[in-house]
């Protein structure tokens, strides 16, 4: 287990939104915790890790705040992925609809249950190319790459994507979370992440959240 606690945000964000917003978006997010990291116009990641303990929530109820903070703030509904780290947080924000969340709790079970059955091509760094050609072996899920040595893995796509590859597919992921400001191009520029909880424990398998309530409500006291 990583002890750490990632939370994935997307943004449903209007066509012809303020240039401003997401710095606007990323001065709320901040009031959760300092470190946010605004990876999109629409797309943000949070290390709630040494946040949980502060709001005195669950990593389900403190990803609840921020969701009803943006809808009650901008009028912004999100999706939301929770896990032990950034690849499986984007991966399951990927698979929430707006005004829902995908929690993978920090467990090797919930971990196997929710990445085993994706296709692979859902991992990071896979493109059409690699897709194809792990294909032509038979590998079609991550659970297939995942039962490969890592040097057959590296033998089909050379050495280092063999190698990510080996480590994504066992859920691995060292990336951390970096609060440096956003380059100001990024508000013009539309760029997501790396890229299922009636709200009950992800075990042995992801759950997807209720929707968020329309009702703007007042910001949880700390």
């Amino acid at each position: 287990m990583s002890g750490r606690t990632i939370l994935n945000l997307r943004f449903g964000l209007p066509p012809d939104h303020d240039a401003e917003l997401p710095e606007r978006l990323r001065r709320l997010l901040e009031t959760i915790t300092p470190r946010v990291e605004m990876t999109g116009p629409d797309t943000a990641v949070l290390d709630l890790t040494g946040a949980l303990p502060y709001w005195k929530r669950d990593a389900r109820g403190l990803t609840a705040v921020v969701q009803l903070r943006a809808l009650a703030h901008f009028g912004l509904h999100t999706s939301a992925g929770v896990a032990p780290n950034r690849m499986l947080a984007a991966m399951a924000c990927a698979l929430a609809p707006l005004g829902r969340r995908t929690v993978i709790d920090d467990s090797p079970a919930s971990i196997t249950a929710f990445l085993r059955p994706r296709p692979v091509r859902e991992l990071p760094g896979i493109g059409a190319k690699a897709t194809a050609t792990l294909a032509e072996y038979g590998l079609h899920t991550v659970a297939d790459v995942a039962d490969v040595p890592q040097f057959t893995l590296q033998r089909l796509l050379g050495a280092r994507a063999g190698r990510a590859l080996h480590e994504h597919a066992l859920g691995r992921d060292t990336t951390i979370v970096d609060p440096t400001p956003t380059p100001a191009s990024i508000t013009s520029t539309a760029t997501n992440s790396t890229p299922p909880s009636t709200d009950a424990p992800c075990s042995p398998s992801p759950t997807t959240s209720a929707p968020v309530s329309a009702t703007p409500a007042r910001s949880p006291a700390a």
